[in-house]
C-alpha cells in the first residue's frame, strides 16, 4: 500500500546582524570599529601624540616605562653576563706565553729566516740596490741597519753570558723565570747580552757604512722568534756538506748562495761572521724584559758589478727543514751594485 506523504512549507527566517554576531557589536580585531561598522581613522599626527588618549607613538605613559624598564633590565643583566664569561676567559690567558705553541699549531717548530736592511718604505721589494760612487744611494741602507741595531746599544736587563750559561737557565715550559738566592721567582729575568763588536771588527759596523762604502754589502740574518725552540746538533756524520767546515755544535750555521747556476757563478766570495753562525746560548726565546735577538751577518765580498744576482740564504740545524714554497729556514733577496756615475742607468740583467 502506498502511503502519501504530506509536505510541509518552507519558511524563510530573517537573521538579524545582531544575532549574526551572536548578541556582540560588530567591531574590528584594534578595537577602532564603531557599533554600525564604522572604521575609526587616526592621522599620523594623531599616531605621534594623542591627546585624548593620552598616548604617545601609540603607548601611555604607563606602557613607555613598562617597557623601558623590561629592557633595561634585560639588557643589563645581557652585558653583565657577557662581562663575566669575558674576565673568566681572560683569566686562563697568560700574557708572556700562548696557550697553543710548537708541533701542529699555527705556529709550528721550523723557524723562518729574516733579513735586514729591509726597507719599510718599500716592504714588497726584496732589492738591495745602490751606487758606490753615489752614497745617497745606500745612505737608506745604513739609516735601516742603524736604526736595527739600536736596540743592543740598550743592556738593562742583560748579562753577560759565558761558559756554558744561556737563556735555556731561566726558560722553563716557554716562559722566563729567575730564580734568586732565597728561592723566589719574583726576579727580573736578565737575557744573555749580544755584542756587536764582531761585526765592527769585520768591517761590519757603522764606522764603515756596514761595507756599503767599498761596495761589499753586510747583511744581517736572524731566525724567527719562537717561544720554546733552540737549535739540535746534528750527528758527526750528518753535517750538510755546505757547512761543514765552518759548523759547531750549538750554533745555527748559514750559508748563502745564487739561487741558479748563472747567480752561483757571478756571486762570488761570501764572508759569515762569526763563521759558524748564530750561538745557540741565546736560545730559546721567552718574553723577557729586554730580550737580545741574535743575529748574525753575511759580507758579499766581490759582487758583480752593474749584475742583478739572485740570494738564497738558508739557516742549518738539525731541526731546521728548508721549504722554498713555504719560506722555511731560509729566505731571498736579490743584490745589485752598481758602479756608474750619477745619472747613467743600468739593465739589471
Amino acid at each position: 500500500m502506498w502511503t502519501k506523504r504530506k509536505t510541509l512549507p518552507i519558511t524563510t527566517v530573517a537573521v538579524s546582524d545582531s544575532s549574526r554576531s551572536c548578541g556582540y557589536p560588530k567591531t574590528l580585531m584594534n578595537g577602532r570599529g564603531k557599533a554600525n561598522g564604522t572604521v575609526e581613522h587616526e592621522s599620523f599626527g594623531q599616531f605621534l601624540f594623542n591627546k585624548d588618549k593620552g598616548t604617545c607613538l601609540g603607548r601611555t605613559a604607563k606602557s613607555w616605562v613598562q617597557i623601558l624598564g623590561f629592557y633595561a633590565v634585560f639588557y643589563s643583566l645581557l652585558a653583565a653576563f657577557w662581562i663575566g664569561c669575558l674576565a673568566i676567559f681572560l683569566r686562563t690567558l697568560d700574557d708572556k706565553v700562548p696557550r697553543y705553541y710548537g708541533k701542529g699549531t699555527i705556529i709550528g717548530l721550523n723557524p723562518g729566516v729574516g733579513y735586514q736592511p729591509w726597507l719599510l718604505d718599500d716592504p714588497d721589494s726584496t732589492l738591495i740596490r745602490f751606487n758606490v760612487k753615489d752614497k745617497s744611494s745606500y745612505a737608506k741602507y745604513v739609516n735601516t741597519l742603524d736604526e736595527y741595531l739600536l736596540k743592543y746599544k740598550n743592556i738593562t736587563a742583560t748579562r753577560i753570558c759565558t761558559g756554558s750559561q744561556s737563556n735555556a737557565d731561566l726558560v722553563k715550559d716557554g716562559s722566563a723565570k729567575a730564580v734568586g738566592s732565597d728561592g723566589s721567582e719574583d726576579h727580573l729575568a736578565e737575557s744573555c747580552r749580544f755584542e756587536l763588536r764582531p761585526f765592527e771588527m769585520a768591517g761590519c759596523g757603522a764606522a764603515d757604512d756596514y761595507g756599503f762604502r767599498e761596495g761589499k754589502p753586510c747583511v744581517v740574518l736572524s731566525l724567527n722568534r719562537l717561544i720554546g725552540w733552540k737549535p739540535i746538533d746534528y750527528a758527526k756524520d750528518s753535517v750538510p756538506e755546505a757547512i761543514r767546515e765552518r759548523y759547531k755544535p750549538n750554533f745555527v750555521t748559514l750559508y748563502c748562495d745564487g739561487t741558479s747556476d748563472p747567480d752561483k757563478e757571478h756571486l762570488g766570495h761570501v764572508s759569515y761572521i762569526p763563521e759558524a753562525g748564530i750561538d745557540g746560548k741565546y736560545y730559546p726565546y721567552a718574553v723577557m724584559p729586554n730580550y737580545h735577538q741574535p743575529i748574525a751577518m753575511v759580507r758579499f765580498d766581490n759582487p758583480p758589478r752593474n749584475k742583478l744576482v739572485l740570494v738564497e740564504c738558508r739557516a742549518y740545524a738539525q731541526n731546521i727543514e728548508h721549504d722554498i714554497t713555504a719560506k722555511l729556514g731560509l729566505v731571498n733577496f736579490e743584490l745589485l751594485v752598481e758602479d756608474i756615475d750619477s745619472g747613467t742607468t743600468v739593465e739589471s740583467r
